[in-house]
């Protein structure tokens, strides 16, 4: 067979090189297949020489992944007749009988043995036998057994996330690993999820973020850029907890995600297709149908002399069976689609891989739309002996559209609030003509309505692409062995094109029926034109980086002792460029494009704007590093960044990070190997260092200025009519910033147990974060006169502890199994912060206590259920009142518990309060939890095989904290929500009334004093659901060889698939209540290897 390999690229500027060198790699790595079909046919050349012997074996050896193993040792039994496997896999042998068995060995792998019985051709497939401790960790810029690992690293199994439905690959890791938190990324068509590390906290108002540091390729990347890969790109995750992430210095305050991919594998060319199809729904909430709201609205109304505020009877029969939910007309199920091509190959002079990748996602509302393409193509060429080239390009195009909603504000989630609040009892269509309404959300503008925005031409969408081009030179020594110089250079180019069009629509409002007039119906009374923005409003924004970075390793063996050492520069810059325009008061009918999209008269057709913003940044960066161990025994790893960013002024912008971390393999030692044979593998270790962040507004240093036509100021250059106007801005400079500081304490142990079977790793971390950047705002004098900068003031200490215990193991020859469960607890404790000093000495004192301080409400005493209940009250406390309202019967009463706070401090400058003075109001407010927030994680890995069928699922939760219904599940907020006629969910139907003195929620009428935070409105906190869920069976290789492929294999896969616990009766657990909900996606997908 003949591989004819030419790849095929877009247009894109710069790519010339990277193509060539590419087909020169596949060019060079093809040529023995080419040889090899050549000999298959004299027609193409000369014939291969075999042997002559009656009983010649060929075969191949492969991994469980299909990829073929080179080096691997084939003997007969009891015989020093033997081969090892070439560069692709294959080997051949001459048995002297054809009845001799065959050892197939490897260092990593289980040894088999194989009986020939006469058999010509023998393929054979080797499973993995080293344990957790010998796998080989990604580290920054390098890599380590994980049994000389000497920092908190953990390792993202790629193979149970290698099939997840996902948008974004920061999703897949939810459920993955303890300490590592996992918010979102599964509602909204390319929302992308968000990852924390170990909890960590910021106070800077100048920008930053707690999201971990990204490192693709030994590349400082983006966050979009991690969630643009498709995880059949990625060889490996890793995650940087502790110290083990100072190597990157001024950004590894909050953890590190190492990200490798794949490259090319020496052998034949293997492909690898995956696809799926899925389906996504969602649990909505249970809202009040339209007799319902009517009946709520009533008992609000009780005592009204405004009949009009009334539902009459005959209304109500009719709200019975005339009633209708917005969100259930529009809501629908979504689609996602995805697919993956890859191939790699080469030989031991070049390898190459390629690999593109294909993600759509729709919305559960008609035209919501996201889809990505993404690529990546590598080889890695050997010039000479000693010289390696590789060269990278990697790229992705996405489109994200969907309709224009604003009315009402720009909320990303007006479209879901709008149609969950809308009254069930307004109709969206009468007589075929869209229904005004008087407001279909909270604190939304009136005569708004989805479904002709939804309908209309006007659009809100985003087009982005991004190319990254990664190149590398490596050299060996070979004159000092171990000595290898590598340089890279990494380019990255963004470009970003947002665009919304808006016109205006009609709506209709009717003449009512009904005793009181709340039914729509008669005639078409009134039409009113409704704005939806009336604009066009472009977006443009580009963005241009490069890292350049310089190494110099050494690595030496010598007796029992080995010594690693890195030695790197590296420097980066980065430009970005945005552009924000728009054009208001369009004409009717007019276009989406902004020259042929004005007119009208000269009142206001056409106004518009443009503003530019532009940034520019660079760092440079120093690291060393040495690993040594000693007898794979004692071990140790030193290393120090010296860190610069132009964030800071000259004279601070530099930045010094050291770090050190120990291990012990008391395993190893002879007393304890001798004496515990139970333990396979025991390490201890520890470790510290120093990290930091530079989360401020470049410049900040410097005094800022804006420029302006208009207004008071010097005046520079010309004429006063054309002339600039400076004026200086309000926020002072701060000369004297610097970095944040992070010192960063961990102990860990890892150890593996009866027969590598059992596997452990426990941490315990102290993360004590200094001179904060913060904005100081309650603790300095009204006095000042302008907006204070920031300044390194801050200091919170972080802690907690991470375990995981895993179990692995095989039934029989055809059933094994895995199970791996983790925990994890994080806390802190202010000890320096920006706080009210009214405050200091009382109950809401944060000093010495952790920023989750509870959750802070007033006690609820119940519901004030009869008139005795209330006389009892009043007879104890006659001059008690909710915030200046006196008590009634149906209403939440709360616990007296303090008075006014004193006006002065005492000698020691501590606030103090009254005792009880019988008014309910914030002096009561309290601490009613320890925790507000779930502190505690944990989550359940088990996997399963049994021949070729093969069974996995993630589960997490979480617990700890306290939960609060939100307010707009409590009643309504504000008196617009009244006068809005907004849904409420249907739990509070159960409410008291005359006749229900005993219903679980508060009368309707007193909602401003029912809805205060109490813990009346508390529900649990705990979460338990399973996360992924994946079934997959892998065709008999009898028959995946008459297909002419190497293997395939069919899944189910899962996410959200089931939820354990919920604590809520309007709401799916891992939702907010009114914004678009969490998705539960079940998609089937089909795995091919070529």
């Amino acid at each position: 067979m003949t591989f004819h390999l030419q790849p095929q690229f877009g247009k894109v500027k710069g790519t010339k090189l990277t193509c060539t060198l590419l087909l020169a790699a596949q060019f060079i790595a093809g040529a023995p297949f080419l040889e090899a079909a050549q000999a298959s046919n004299p027609a193409l050349g000369s014939a291969v020489k075999t042997s002559k012997a009656d009983h010649t074996v060929t075969g191949s050896v492969k991994d469980s992944e299909g990829a073929p193993l080179a080096g691997v040792t084939i003997r007969i039994k009891n015989s020093k007749i033997g081969t090892t496997t070439k560069a692709d896999g294959t080997f051949t042998l001459n048995a002297p009988t054809g009845k001799e068995t065959l050892i197939i060995s490897s260092i990593g792998y289980k040894t088999q043995e194989v009986t020939l019985a006469d058999r010509k051709i023998v393929n054979v497939i080797l499973d993995s036998e080293s344990s957790s401790l010998d796998e080989v960790v990604v580290v920054g810029y390098g890599q380590q057994k994980k049994i000389h690992l000497t920092g908190a690293v953990a390792q993202i199994d790629m193979k149970a996330i290698e099939d997840l439905p996902v948008g974004s690959l920061s999703a897949a890791l939810v459920a993955q690993q303890p300490g590592v938190g996992v918010s979102g990324g599964f509602a909204r068509p390319g929302d992308p999820a968000t990852i924390t590390i170990r909890n960590p906290s910021m106070f800077s108002k100048d920008g930053g973020t707690l999201s971990p540091l990204v490192v693709i390729d030994n590349v400082i990347r983006s966050f979009d850029d991690f969630n643009t890969m498709d995880q059949s790109e990625v060889e490996n995750i890793s995650i940087l907890k502790d110290a083990a992430a100072a190597i990157y210095g001024a950004r590894g305050a909050n953890g590190v995600i190492v990200v490798t991919t794949k490259r090319g594998k020496t052998g034949a060319p293997r492909f690898s297709y995956s696809t799926s199809v899925g389906v996504s729904d969602a649990k909505l909430p249970k809202m009040m149908n339209g007799y319902e709201l009517a009946t709520y609205r009533n008992s609000y109304n009780t005592g009204t002399t405004n009949t009009s505020l009334l539902y009459s009877q005959d209304e109500l029969d009719y709200f019975k069976t005339n009633s209708q939910s917005w969100l259930e007309q529009a809501w629908k199920s979504s689609y996602t689609t995805r697919h993956a091509l890859n191939v790699s190959g080469g030989t031991e002079k070049a390898t190459y891989f390629a690999s593109v990748a294909y993600n759509q996602q729709n919305g559960n509302f008609d035209k919501i739309n996201f889809d990505r393409w993404s690529f990546r193509a590598s080889a890695d060429v050997k010039v000479s002996k000693n010289v390696k080239a590789s060269l990278g390009l990697s790229g992705d195009v996405s489109t994200k559209d969907r309709y224009l909603l604003k009315q009402g504000g720009t909320s990303n989630e007006k479209d879901f609030q709008s149609l969950l609040y809308a009254a069930p009892f307004t109709p969206a269509y009468y007589n075929g003509l869209p229904v005004s309404l008087l407001s279909s959300g909270a604190n939304t503008n009136e005569n708004f309505h989805f479904f002709e925005a939804q309908k209309s031409n006007n659009y809100l969408m985003s087009r982005d692409n991004g190319l990254n081009i990664n190149a590398s030179l490596e050299y060996d020594a070979p004159f000092l062995k171990g000595l290898k110089a590598r340089v890279t250079y990494n380019r990255n180019m963004e470009n970003s094109f947002g665009k919304e069009f808006g016109t205006r629509y009609k709506l209709y409002t009717f003449t009512m029926l009904g005793a009181n007039k709340h039914i729509v119906g008669g005639d078409v009374r009134s039409i009113a034109t409704v704005s939806n923005s009336n604009r066009i409003y472009y977006a443009p924004s580009y963005g241009d980086s490069y890292q350049l970075n310089g190494y110099l390793t050494y690595d030496k063996t010598f007796g029992k002792h080995t010594i690693s050492v890195l030695g790197l520069f590296e420097q980066g810059e980065a430009y970005s460029d945005g552009i924000t325009s728009y054009l208001d008061n369009l004409v009717d009918n007019a276009l989406d494009n902004a020259g042929y999209a004005l007119g009208g008269t000269a009142s206001g057709a056409g106004v518009g704007t443009i503003s530019e913003s532009e940034s520019e940044s660079g760092r440079l960066s120093f690291v060393g590093r040495v690993n040594y161990n000693y007898a794979n025994k004692y071990l140790a790893e030193v290393s120090v960044r010296r860190d610069a960013s132009t964030n800071f002024a000259p004279e601070n912008r530099w930045g010094t990070f050291p770090s050190l971390s120990l291990g012990w393999v008391i395993s190893e030692e002879p007393f304890f190997k001798d004496n515990v044979h139970w333990v396979d593998q025991l390490k201890f270790r520890a470790s510290v260092g120093l990290t930091g962040m530079d989360n401020t507004r470049a410049y900040n240093w410097l005094q800022s200025y804006n420029l302006i036509q208009t207004g008071n100021g010097p005046v520079f250059g010309g004429n006063l009519d054309r002339a600039g106007i400076f004026r200086l801005k309000n926020a002072m400079p701060n000369r004297d910033l610097q970095w944040d500081d992070a010192t960063k304490l961990n102990g860990g142990i890892d150890a593996s147990f009866l027969k590598n079977r059992m596997s452990l790793t426990l941490d315990g971390f102290y993360d004590y974060r200094y001179n904060m950047l913060t904005t100081l705002t309650s603790s300095v004098p009204l006095t000042v006169g302008a907006a204070l900068p920031s300044q390194n003031f801050g200091t919170v200490a972080a802690f907690g502890t991470e375990i995981s215990l895993g179990w692995t193991d095989r039934i029989n020859k055809d059933w094994s199994y895995k199970v791996r469960g983790f925990f994890s607890w994080s806390d802190n404790k202010q000890i320096k912060v920006d706080y009210d000093q009214g405050l200091k000495g009382t109950y809401r004192d944060p000093n010495g206590r952790s920023t989750d301080m509870g959750f802070l409400g007033l006690k609820s005493m119940g519901i004030l259920r009869t008139q005795a209940d209330l006389d009892a009250l009043l007879e104890k406390n006659p001059a008690y009142t909710i915030y200046g309202q006196k008590p009634q019967v149906g209403m939440v009463y709360y616990q007296d518990v303090r008075g006014a706070k004193s006006a002065t401090p005492d000698a020691n400058g501590n606030y103090s309060y009254a005792e009880a003075d019988g008014k309910i109001d914030d002096n009561d407010l309290q601490y009613l939890t320890n925790k507000k927030d779930n502190h505690f994680g944990f989550g359940l890995n088990f996997a399963t095989t049994y021949k070729k069928l093969s069974f996995s699922f993630n589960l997490g939760g979480s617990f700890g904290g306290q939960d609060i219904m939100e307010s707009g599940a409590r009643s309504w907020g504000t008196s617009a929500q009244v006068n809005a006629i907004t849904n409420l969910p249907v739990h509070l139907v159960d409410h008291w009334t005359v006749d229900n003195p005993n219903a679980k929620y508060p009368a309707p009428a007193f909602r401003a004093q029912n809805g205060y935070d109490s813990d009346f409105w508390f529900v649990s906190s705990f979460t338990l659901a399973v996360r992924t869920l994946n079934v997959s069976y892998e065709l008999p290789q009898t028959l995946a060889q008459k297909l002419n492929i190497n293997s395939a294999r069919v899944y189910l896969t899962a996410t959200n698939p089931l939820n354990l616990y919920n604590p809520y009766s309007y709401k799916y657990w891992g939702s907010t209540f009114d914004v678009y909900p969490t998705l539960s996606t079940f998609s089937l997908g089909l795995n091919l290897n070529l």
